[in-house]
């Protein structure tokens, strides 16, 4: 019998989240959009320094994940159910939970650093 024996393990792809992905997706919920509305002749619309700087952060964490060119766009600026595509929108709303988890991850390892080791329960007063 001529070709390979090995079984195929079936694994989903898992995007890792780095410490500079976190960085570009707070930065990126930083930004405020102050665009005027847009004009009846879109293609003339004119973008915001918010807008424009979050889609240069946009384009980092894309490459920052390893997203393929159809998967954009990566994360949403408003809600992952207006993000493009419906059939991408679950996509982007794990991603987007991902993030935010990591994030949230980080902020509570800074605040417990700060605060400094907690106190062993022998100590405390009661």
């Amino acid at each position: 019998m001529s070709g390979t024996r090995r079984t195929p393990i079936a694994r989903p792809p898992v995007a890792q989240i780095t410490a500079r992905a976190v960085d570009l997706f707070v930065a990126m919920g930083k930004l405020r959009c102050t665009c005027p509305p847009p004009p009846p002749e879109y293609w003339k619309r004119k973008m915001c320094a918010g807008c424009d700087r979050w889609y240069e952060l946009h384009a980092e964490l894309n490459d920052e994940l390893g997203c393929k060119p159809w998967e954009w766009p990566c994360v949403a600026r408003q809600s992952p159910k207006r993000a493009g595509s419906p059939a991408w929108n679950e996509d982007i709303a794990a991603r987007m939970a991902m993030l935010d988890d990591a994030a949230r991850a980080r902020r509570t390892a800074s605040h417990r650093s700060k605060s400094g080791p907690p106190m062993p329960p022998s100590l405390t007063r009661r």
